[in-house]
C-alpha cells in the first residue's frame, strides 16, 4: 500500500511540475503520462490474496533537439512488482523527414494490435483487453527496438518498421526476430477509422540448451521457422448528440505459431476478436463532468498443435469487460468495472473480479 501512495504523491508532484513549463523551456521539454491506484478484487476460487490495493504509474519524457528531431523516455512503475524501481520501457529518436515523413528509431511499440498501441490513459477499462497478456499475440506485437517510417498523406497514414527482436530493457521482446510490420490507416470520416496491417517474425536455425532434469542440461537444435500475423480494426467515436458520444472499437488479431514445423501434426493459429460498446456522456450541473458506461466482449483461441487424425481441443476463453467512468474532470476518472472469464474446456473454472480505481491524466 505504501507503494501506491507513494505514487500519488509522485504523480501530482509531475503533474504540478508539468504545468509549471513556460516559453522556451514549454516547447523544449514536456511531461506527460498517466497514473492509476485500485482496488482489485480476484474472484477465482481460492484466489490468494482474494483482494490487492495497488498502483501504477506511466511518465512519457520528450525533449525537443531543433525543429525536427525530439527525443523520447517513457517509463513505468508498477507497486506489484518484485523489482520496485522505475523501469525503462520507451527510448528513441524521431525525426520528421518531410512533413508527410518522419523515421524513428531505438525501442518502441511494434504498431500491430490496437490493444498493444492505445494510450494507457484513455483506455475505458482498468486493464487493456485480455489477449495483450497472452505470449502468442505478443510476438508480434509488443514493445521491440528496429527502425519505423511513418507517412502521413492526407487521410491515409502508413506505418513500416523492421525491429530486431532483442533488446536492453525489461519491455523488450527477447523471445523472437521481428523481421517487419506494416500498419494502413485510413481516416475515413471525423468518426471513422479503420486499419489493417500484418507482422512477420522468425528465428535462424540455432542451438538451445534445454535442462531435462536438475542440473542436467542437453542441446538442442532448433530449426529455422517463420510466421505470420494480420491484424485489423475500426473505431468510430460518433457524435449523437451534442452531449453524447457512441464509442466502437472492434479488432481482429490471427497470430502464426512461432516456432518450427513438427512432422506428426499441425499447428493451427491463433485468433482473437474483441468489440467495445459505450456512449460517452458530458454532464451539466452536476460534481461529475461526464460518465461512460462501457461493454467489451472478447473471445481467444490460442494457437495449438493438432496431432495427424485428432480433433482440435476445446480451450477458446471468453473475456466480458464492463466498466462505469465517472469522470470528475477530464483528466480525473473514477472506474468501477468487472472482468468476467469463461472457459471452453469444462474441466476450468470461470471467475469473475471486480474493482474500484482512480485514473489522472498529467
Amino acid at each position: 500500500m505504501k507503494y501506491a501512495l507513494s505514487l500519488v504523491v509522485l504523480v501530482a508532484t509531475l503533474s504540478f511540475a508539468g504545468s509549471a513549463f513556460s516559453g522556451g523551456c514549454a516547447e523544449t521539454f514536456s511531461i506527460k503520462g498517466y497514473t492509476k491506484v485500485w482496488v482489485y478484487m480476484f474472484g477465482a476460487e481460492n484466489s490468494d490474496p482474494a483482494n490487492s490495493f495497488r498502483g501504477y504509474n506511466w511518465t512519457t519524457f520528450q525533449a525537443r533537439l531543433n525543429d525536427n528531431i525530439y527525443a523520447c523516455l517513457g517509463t513505468h512503475f508498477k507497486t506489484w512488482s518484485g523489482n520496485k524501481a522505475v523501469q525503462v520501457a520507451d527510448v528513441f529518436l524521431n525525426m520528421n523527414i518531410i512533413p508527410e515523413l518522419s523515421v524513428k528509431a531505438g525501442q518502441f511499440r511494434v504498431p500491430i494490435g490496437w490493444a498493444f498501441n492505445c494510450s494507457g490513459g484513455g483506455i475505458y477499462f482498468l486493464d487493456r483487453a485480455y489477449y495483450t497478456t497472452t505470449t502468442e499475440f505478443k510476438n508480434f506485437s509488443g514493445r521491440d527496438i528496429g527502425v519505423q517510417l511513418h507517412g502521413q498523406f492526407d487521410m491515409v497514414g502508413l506505418d513500416v518498421g523492421i525491429f530486431n527482436g532483442t533488446g536492453a530493457y525489461t519491455d523488450a521482446d527477447t523471445s523472437t526476430n521481428k523481421k517487419i510490420a506494416a500498419l494502413l490507416t485510413v481516416d475515413a470520416t471525423d468518426w471513422l477509422t479503420f486499419a489493417g496491417g500484418v507482422s512477420m517474425i522468425g528465428q535462424p536455425k540455432h542451438d538451445e540448451t534445454v535442462e531435462i532434469v536438475p542440473d542436467s542440461f542437453v542441446v538442442v537444435t532448433v530449426e529455422e521457422w517463420s510466421a505470420t500475423g494480420i491484424n485489423a480494426y475500426a473505431l468510430v467515436d460518433y457524435p449523437l448528440s451534442e452531449t453524447a458520444d457512441l464509442i466502437f472499437q472492434g479488432e481482429f488479431l490471427q497470430a502464426g505459431y512461432a516456432g518450427p514445423e513438427v512432422i506428426s501434426g499441425e499447428w493451427e493459429a491463433g485468433m482473437t476478436y474483441n468489440a467495445l460498446l459505450g456512449v460517452n456522456i458530458g454532464l451539466n450541473n452536476s460534481f461529475l463532468t461526464g460518465i461512460m458506461p462501457a461493454v467489451r466482449y472478447e473471445s481467444l483461441s490460442p494457437y495449438e498443435f493438432v496431432v495427424v487424425g485428432a480433433d482440435a481441443a476445446e480451450d477458446n476463453i471468453t473475456v466480458i469487460d464492463g466498466c462505469l467512468n465517472c469522470y470528475l474532470t477530464a483528466k480525473n476518472d473514477i472506474q468501477i468495472g468487472v472482468r468476467n472469464v469463461s472457459y471452453e474446456d469444462a474441466d476450468m473454472d470461470g471467475y469473475m473480479d471486480m474493482y474500484l480505481g482512480w485514473r489522472m491524466n498529467f
